[in-house]
């Protein structure tokens, strides 16, 4: 089994509710994977639910880990929502902890975005490398 990233602390309080309604949640990821999401792209959703950045960021990285984990959201549609996340995961570490599970999920998706020299022909990546760490995250984080 592959190793969590090294920025994940495991010992994350019990997961946090859901604050943003499906159709919210739903736009916001569409969004970040069409064209990436910043800090202020989200404020006005932050303000609306009375939600923190990170927490927002939070949440939109386990909804796409948990869509991933059932297969009822394919790889690629789950990287780019974690590519077009990242800027404001960094942003709001500049002033504050690193986002987490959100930094670590990043991390896990990337994991499948390459073939290595070693993988056999045939090797998917993503369910190689980033699944299975996805599994762990999701695992250390519902404790």
């Amino acid at each position: 089994m592959s190793e969590l990233p090294a920025t994940f602390a495991s010992d994350q309080k019990s997961p946090m509710p859901r604050v943003l309604p499906d159709n919210e949640l739903n736009a916001l990821l569409v969004e970040a994977e069409a064209n990436g999401l910043t800090l202020s792209d989200l404020a006005a959703t932050c303000t609306q639910f009375s939600i923190a950045p990170r927490d927002l960021l939070n949440e939109l990285s386990i909804t796409i880990a948990e869509g991933y984990l059932e297969r009822s959201l394919d790889y690629e549609f789950c990287d780019g929502v974690m590519n077009g996340i990242i800027k404001a995961v960094v942003e709001v570490a500049m002033t504050d902890d690193m986002p987490e599970p959100a930094f670590s999920l990043y991390q896990a998706f990337d994991l499948g975005e390459w073939i290595r020299s070693e993988d056999p022909p045939g090797t998917d990546p993503s369910e190689k490398y980033a699944r299975p760490v996805v599994e762990e995250i999701m695992r250390a984080f519902r404790g």
